[in-house]
């Protein structure tokens, strides 16, 4: 069912990776340049909407408005305002004991001198009097002729041409000498220049009129193109003009075209089809898998959506810089490879290869355009494939991070043998391009391990999955928390280690995960570092047991408390969840029954709540397999004198009552797997607790012989 659920789930993702939600586009737009030289696909003649539209505008543009007789309200206001400019620069200029600078000042803070220029105040202040007077009575002669008549002020220019006009006109000068008009001059434009304003308002209804008018004098532009014909060469930047006929000739496409989306659809379908129907036959997980196959699918997914947001930027690769293959795609093969078998790894490394070059060579925004050729379609495919192959094979079984460093150099090296062969067979050939191949090929690389690493390491926290890395960190007897427990509870120790021996031989025998268990069974009672000495494998031989001092019901509570002091010690230490769940359902809901029948051996009538685990009972295999190691060697280890015959009795025993008690409702362990666990179990304890041969007291003669030490041999030799 897991099988079919991540084929559906994965087919479904792909589906949205190649068929847009919307309808595509041209694929180019205005502005571009051609990524190659683009022909008409077909003979054609139409109607262009932007060449007649773009002729239409320019006959609107060249209208020259028109206007309403000028406003004579208009030219009595500038010239009111322009006397009164001038009667307080007057005044300013007549101020005694002035500077021209301090004059020059006060001219600017003036609000009527605000849209007079710098140079316009400097030269009227450095007139002088007669010249001032000149300058006052030319320029209200000017203002009143110029907005005597229309001013139109349709384009930045035009008002500085209204007043060069007048200004070169002679009449206007008169007599004046032309030393004193150069001198009048600059004054007399730059003040016309802030007050000369428009005075004829544009006639909207008339201009829109004969604008529209010549709107329709232009005929539709048709346009008639050949199949075949070049509408823009390679670089050319695009407009509106080529986008229409590339699009009426079709060379490009929009909306939907629901032949592709099909082919996408059935593509999607058969890839998620492809990965399913591998995984339901070999089944390349131990159980359970669920959260190791939601990893692999989410790594996929990803990898393919980088592909398909990515792919439509880098191709097609006009440049020569191969950024299209430095995208890390073989991170979800890696990723793989690092969760399930090489196999399983080695389909996801194809599937998302070939995939990957479907969504380069077919994505909606390259629709109909073909800007990415056959041969580049299946260099991206070989090359991602290539990459996904190598690195799986390099994390496979990895038990150290060092293996992702190999694994990055494999994606290179896979990657850029496959570059280097397509530059063999391509042309032309540019030395240059080998450079950025490898840089892209090592990018990949480097990319690729280095998120493999990180999924590896965080998401698979994240997800709560323990890889084999970590189980064999855990395992080793150099671990904080397994140094303490054989430092602070040496018979706990020891007893954890029998049960992981035991418990591992069995869960390989049923085709359980044997490293987790041994794993679980090695931290299954590290509760018990809270207080060692109240447990009897810790307790020494003639010692006074702390329970004799106390009420069952205590000794109960205390024994139970090894639980929940190993899930706090459990949490401290960061163990896996996968860890964790081996401390309270190694003992599932059973009774403390020792203190539970001694209380009842004293008369008293216990609450059975009182002395209870509180579970739960063993969810898979292997905390099922735990649990019955634990009781079994446990139980052996008090009776091991009693021969082979009683241990195969106590184990069936054990096993009987586990079942009773129902601890293993709850589990998905079959009768033959529990049969198979318990043949193991019998096994195993009866090599490690087997008869020891009795060995004779040494005598006299022995032991000083001994203490005398060896004969030389050559006295051996002159004795015989």
């Amino acid at each position: 069912m897991q099988a079919v659920i991540f084929g559906l789930v994965l087919a479904v993702a792909s589906v949205f990776l190649v068929v847009p939600l919307i309808p595509a586009g041209e694929g180019i737009e205005e502005g571009e340049n051609a990524p190659r030289t683009l022909t008409a696909a077909r003979n054609a003649q139409y109607e262009s909407r932007v060449l007649t539209e773009e002729k239409r505008n320019a006959a609107a543009a060249a209208v020259v408005p028109t206007r309403l007789a000028p406003d004579p309200a208009i030219r009595t206001r500038q010239l009111r305002t322009l006397d009164q400019f001038l009667l307080e620069v007057a005044a300013i200029r007549q101020k005694p004991n002035t500077t021209k600078q301090e004059q020059l000042t006060a001219v600017e803070g003036l609000a009527s001198a605000a849209t007079i220029s710098a140079d316009g105040r400097t030269a009227i202040i450095a007139l002088d009097g007669a010249q001032f007077d000149a300058y006052r009575t030319r320029v209200t002669q000017a203002l009143g002729e110029i907005m005597q008549g229309e001013v139109a002020i349709n384009l930045p220019g035009d008002r500085d041409a209204i007043v060069d006009q007048l200004l070169a006109r002679s009449t206007f000068w008169g007599v004046t000498s032309i030393d004193e008009v150069d001198l009048l001059r600059p004054p007399v434009r730059e003040t016309l220049r802030a007050f000369v304003v428009q005075n004829a308002a544009v006639d909207e209804r008339a201009t829109e009129a004969a604008r529209t008018e010549a709107r329709q004098a232009v005929p539709t532009e048709v346009v008639s193109l050949s199949r075949g014909q070049v509408i823009a060469t390679e670089g050319e930047e695009l407009d509106a003009a080529d986008i229409e006929a590339l699009r009426e000739t079709g060379a490009l496409s929009i909306g939907f075209d629901y032949y592709k989306l099909a082919g996408g659809i059935l593509f999607a379908v058969g890839f998620g089809a492809l990965v399913g129907i591998y995984l339901y036959q070999v089944q390349p997980f131990h159980a359970p898998a669920s959260r190791r196959l939601l990893l692999i699918g989410v790594v996929t997914i990803a990898a393919l959506a980088s592909a398909r947001i990515a792919l439509p930027e880098l191709t097609p690769d006009r440049d020569g810089h191969f950024f299209a293959f430095a995208l890390p795609l073989a991170a979800a093969a890696i990723v793989t490879a690092s969760f399930a078998d090489l196999p399983f790894a080695a389909v996801v490394a194809v599937a998302v290869g070939l995939f990957a070059a479907f969504i380069g060579a077919a994505a909606p925004e390259l629709s109909g355009s073909g800007f990415i050729g056959s041969l580049e379609s299946l260099e991206l495919g070989i090359a991602y494939t290539a990459g996904g192959l190598a690195g799986a094979v390099a994390v496979h079984r990895a038990e150290r991070l060092s293996r992702y460093l190999a694994a990055a150099v494999a994606v290179a090296l896979a990657t850029g043998l496959v570059l280097a062969a397509f530059w063999l067979i391509a042309e032309p050939r540019e030395n240059e391009e080998l450079a950025w191949q490898a840089l892209a090929a090592g990018a990949n690389g480097v990319a690729s391990a280095v998120i493999g690493v990180g999924v590896f390491v965080v998401f698979s926290m994240l997800f709560g999955v323990t890889t084999r890395l970590q189980l064999m960190e855990l395992a080793h007897s150099g671990h904080p928390l397994l140094r303490r427990l054989q430092d602070e509870a040496p018979g706990t120790y020891h007893h954890s280690m029998m049960v992981g021996a035991l418990a591992e031989r069995a869960a390989d025998s049923i085709g359980a995960d044997a490293l987790v268990v041994r794993v679980g069974a090695y931290y299954h009672d590290i509760g018990k570092l809270a207080q060692p000495p109240y447990y009897i494998e810790n307790q020494l031989d003639g010692s006074p047991s702390p329970h004799d001092a106390l009420p069952p019901d205590q000794s109960a509570r205390i024994i139970r408390e090894h639980i929940t002091n190993g899930l706090d010690i459990a949490a401290r230490y960061r163990l896996p969840s996968i860890v964790r769940e081996f401390i309270p359902q190694h003992h599932g809901t059973r009774l403390v029954t020792f203190f539970y029948r001694q209380a009842t051996a004293r008369g008293l009538e216990p609450d059975p709540r009182d002395y209870r685990y509180t579970g739960p009972r063993p969810q898979s295999k292997e905390t099922a397999i735990v649990m019955l190691a634990d009781s079994c060697e446990a139980i052996v280890r008090a009776h091991q004198d009693a021969g082979r015959a009683a241990i195969d009795e106590l184990v069936d025993n054990i096993f009987a009552e586990r079942l009773a008690e129902g601890q293993l409702d709850e589990c998905d362990m079959t009768m033959r797997e529990l049969q198979g666990v318990a043949a193991s179990f019998k096994a195993t304890l009866k090599a490690i607790y087997h008869p020891r041969i009795p060995y004779p007291t040494a005598t006299p003669e022995e032991l000083e012989r001994i203490a005398r030490g060896p004969v030389p041999e050559s006295s051996e030799r002159a004795g015989a």
